[in-house]
């Protein structure tokens, strides 16, 4: 959904493209860091669901509640940085694009 495309790497090489992609304040990389941290967030929490609770959630469960709290985010701020060039990203995330 971030429109990025890359090969299965191992986590650390993943972690490592993060860190040297998402430096600024740039839509793109605000959008790559909430989306990583949303990611790591619900992981965590899905990971204490099925050990500790026995339940789980499904994929498609999982993959909206991100989507919702990046879009949540994206769409209080940033108001000024989203533009044409951003709308595929604001598409995939369900961000209200800005009128202007």
């Amino acid at each position: 959904m971030c429109n990025i495309t890359r090969p299965i790497l191992p986590w650390t090489s993943k972690v490592q493209w993060m860190t040297d992609h998402t430096k600024g304040n740039k839509f793109h990389h605000t959008l790559r860091k909430l989306a990583l941290a949303a990611t790591v967030y619900h992981i965590w929490i899905e990971r204490n669901r099925r050990c500790f609770k026995n339940r789980f959630l499904p994929f498609p469960e999982l993959v909206k509640r991100i989507r919702e709290d990046v879009s949540g985010k994206l769409s209080i701020d940033n108001h000024a940085q989203r533009n044409d060039r951003h709308h595929s990203l604001c598409v995939n995330w369900g961000i209200p694009l800005v009128e202007d």
